[in-house]
């Protein structure tokens, strides 16, 4: 394919891929020097992978039911504005440092270059352990979520059909076995799927939205949508508003995600920034437009505080048109979208693990950082973190409510793992970001950093804060619970590791003639 003219490891902040950039000219890519299919994603299926993590335009109805009798239309739908506001700080923040200093360890290689060197080693520990957390609680949810909606649609097939708890757990680990097999064996047609799904999902939101749009019959009216309150929290008004933020930052969630797969873009400066970027703006538009028709095709709002197999999205659909096949056709949409979201998210969540183990993150599993020659990807890290992950599938045993505490602690695990490294460059004033990165903020750079590490405190509290009041042990939030769990986790692991933990290496790049 090329020739490779230019070879030099990164070391710190000296020299970033926007260097090596002028360093040449002519027709030439910036590629990572490492084990892994370099030239794997091209810009449209990275852009996929992140924007069908998340799935905005079809998740955004999946999370109603994590908020159903906090206000109504208006807290759910003015919620989520302010939420897709406040997930564009992070996004823009952690593009800038991707931008300067692309590295599959992402935020965690950020801290080791920002953090004062007193406490870099275990500061870069904790960034990386919660990052890690993140990603096997967004998964282990996910699998959980997808088995839900297939007893779903199952439901509405099958009337008379009595859904139980361990078929949603069986129905997770499908989902584990479908999301191994694609980054392992199939991971050669993975990314044309990636691709695919950008057209599919929005494909599918069109359809359901025209489908409502024809057949709701009454529209709800706009004061009903946007200004009549309907509290059954036992909140006040004012604070269940803030309660309602879940579904969006759910949502619009993972900007990270393209940033971990950094060593298999080629110009990951230039591309991962554009896809986080990009993927951002297409998820807010497609979940805005859907949280709208929504919202007005919503025939019989009480029906969905015992939604048709136990999603609103269902009941919505089926009160707007009395038609089984197409309430079975968008549980088909959905279960595909969620099913490949969370294929998308074993697949970062693999290519974390695999980094956290090469900087020793991991005891007594260093065979985790190898990396099989013949796929060229880190094969036994996928296979063991999606074990971990699975094993956290058995929560669907526990109570509903557990699902609400599996997001709400990893958005806690967010809070740490994305706002240590935007609290390190604000406080070393925003000086070791390169002049020539690719993608800068200038001056807007302080507003946006300096916006989110002040909006985290409030976020923090609202998703560990219970949903009704009075609180009762099936209506308590545990959220605080399950992170101190990961917190008591990370933190004695330390004491394992903190011999033989190394800062992350620095990514090596060359530039290679195309022609």
């Amino acid at each position: 394919m090329a020739a490779v003219d230019y070879q030099k490891e990164v070391t710190g902040q000296d020299v970033t891929t926007a260097d090596v950039e002028q360093m040449d000219s002519g027709p030439v890519q910036i590629h990572a020097v490492t084990d892994l299919d370099d030239d794997r994603f091209s810009l449209w299926s990275v852009l996929g992978m992140q924007y069908t993590c998340s799935a905005a335009p079809i998740s955004i109805s999946g999370f109603m039911v994590f908020t159903l009798g906090l206000g109504g239309n208006p807290f759910f739908f003015w919620c989520f504005l302010f939420a897709a506001l406040v997930q564009g700080l992070p996004t823009l923040s952690l593009a800038e440092l991707s931008s300067a200093f692309p590295h599959v360890a992402g935020q965690t290689y950020w801290t080791s270059i920002l953090a004062p060197p007193k406490y870099r080693r275990f500061l870069t520990y904790l960034d990386g352990a919660m990052t890690l957390w993140t990603w096997i609680l967004a998964l282990a949810g996910g699998w959980v979520l997808t088995g839900q909606f297939i007893l779903g649609t199952i439901t509405v097939i099958n009337s008379s059909f009595t859904p139980q708890t361990y078929q949603i757990f069986l129905f997770a680990l499908m989902n584990c076995v479908i999301s191994v097999l694609l980054n392992s064996y199939l991971i050669k047609i993975y990314p044309a799927i990636n691709k695919f799904f950008v057209v599919f999902i929005n494909a599918a939101v069109v359809f359901i939205i025209i489908v409502l749009l024809a057949k709701a019959q009454p529209k709800a009216s706009a004061r009903t949508v946007f200004v009549n309150i309907v509290n059954e929290s036992g909140w006040p008004d004012g604070w269940t508003f803030f309660l309602n933020l879940l579904p969006g930052l759910a949502a619009i969630s993972l900007p990270d995600t393209a940033t971990h797969m950094a060593e298999e873009v080629p110009e990951p400066h230039r591309r991962i920034p554009q896809v986080m970027v990009g993927s951002y703006v297409l998820s807010f538009l497609g979940a805005f437009v859907m949280v709208i028709v929504l919202l007005f095709c919503t025939v019989n709002p009480q029906n969905l505080l015992e939604p048709l197999g136990g999603a609103p999205i269902f009941q919505i659909c089926w009160d707007a048109w009395n038609n089984r096949g197409f309430v079975i056709v968008v549980g088909i949409i959905y279960v595909s979208v969620f099913g490949q979201a969370t294929t998308n998210i074993t697949t970062v969540l693999s290519r974390i693990f695999w980094s956290f183990a090469q900087s020793g993150g991991l005891p007594a599993i260093g065979f985790v950082t190898k990396v099989d020659p013949r796929l060229q990807l880190p094969l036994n890290s996928l296979l063991v973190s999606a074990a971990i992950t699975a094993a956290f599938t058995l929560l669907a045993f526990s109570p509903a409510y557990v699902l609400n505490a599996i997001y709400g602690s990893a958005g806690l695990c967010v809070v740490v793992s994305y706002g240590l490294p935007i609290f390190l460059l604000v406080l070393d004033k925003r000086r070791a970001l390169p002049a020539n990165r690719y993608f800068s903020l200038g001056q807007f750079g302080w507003f946006v950093n300096v916006a989110l590490l002040c909006i985290y405190p409030l976020l923090c509290t609202v998703v560990s804060f219970p949903l009704f009041s009075p609180v009762t042990s099936k209506a308590m939030n545990w959220t605080s619970v399950v992170f101190a769990g990961v917190l008591l986790l990370t933190i004695g692991n330390w004491f394992l590791v903190r011999s033989s933990y190394q800062l992350p290496k620095a990514t090596a790049f060359e530039r290679v003639h195309v022609h």
